[in-house]
């Protein structure tokens, strides 16, 4: 990652010191393979899953500080991609790790937004070696879908120029010598849009191969085996950037937000 990048981001990210947080998972595979980055640098497990609605817990006598992973928190640690301005001077989180937050994207200029993974993000943060295989690097841009904007005539430059700030201008060159359909066909062989879910034991599942993915990253890439319960429900609100034109206009209880595009959000909140 260029430093004129990497030194935006909050301190903690920087801070090295192994086992500090509980990792929030949420129900995708960025989340999951974000979750076994934090694991495999800073020795953090999964503690939290996160549908949007409701949080769930593993062990409640853990008191570490949670991180979320691919979620916009708007309060605590997070590792996220989404757009979370409805306006340029909107309040951010400021214990946020996301570059759309860093750079000042807002729905006024949803079109110059970061729109790769978190794990990408991540990846380049803490400096890790691509994949070895091209397969292996086509499956990390495949996360999130974080190819396509590359095959947007509009949007390439934008694309690209993101990847020079991660410093991963080898991917650019991937990218020009691969197409769209290779992508398609290499995330439906993968199930890499597959969610993960609690089934009614409280144990996760999903459908993602991971014992197939694995081979392409040099770190493991699993699910907790522990029970989960219950620990908060959330309500869930979603407006339109026209009638509502600042976060602080949704009161004071929020606890996630994100724009779903140029002129919509959804956000959950306590009651």
């Amino acid at each position: 990652m260029q430093k004129v990048l990497k030194e935006r981001f909050p301190e903690w990210c920087s801070n090295f010191e192994q086992g500090q947080n509980s990792l929030i998972l949420t129900d995708d595979f960025d989340s999951l393979l974000g979750c076994a980055i934090e694991k495999h640098v800073k020795g953090n497990d999964i503690n939290y899953f996160y549908n949007f609605n409701k949080l769930y817990v593993a062990d409640r006598s853990d008191d570490k500080k949670a991180l979320g992973i691919d979620l916009a928190l708007h309060k605590g640690k997070s590792w996220c991609n989404h757009v979370i301005r409805i306006n340029e001077n909107d309040y951010v989180n400021p214990q946020t790790a996301n570059i759309n937050a860093l750079l000042k994207v807002h729905s006024g200029n949803y079109t110059k937004k970061y729109a790769m993974s978190t794990a990408l993000t991540m990846w380049s943060f803490y400096g890790l070696p691509l994949p070895k295989t091209k397969k292996g690097k086509m499956l990390l841009l495949c996360v999130d879908s974080s190819y396509l904007g590359h095959y947007r005539e509009a949007f390439r430059e934008v694309h690209n120029e993101y990847l020079r700030l991660l410093g991963f201008e080898e991917l650019i060159d991937l990218l020009n010598e691969t197409t769209e359909f290779d992508y398609e066909l290499l995330w439906g062989k993968y199930k890499t849009k597959e969610k993960i879910k609690l089934n009614k034991d409280g144990y996760l599942q999903t459908n993602l191969p991971l014992a197939d993915l694995q081979g392409f990253f040099d770190f493991p890439i699993e699910l907790p085996t522990l029970q989960f319960t219950l620990r908060n429900q959330f309500k869930e609100g979603k407006g339109n950037t026209f009638q509502t034109q600042s976060k602080e206009k949704l009161g004071e209880n929020v606890v996630s937000f994100a724009l779903t595009g140029k002129k919509y959000f959804k956000y959950t909140y306590t009651a």
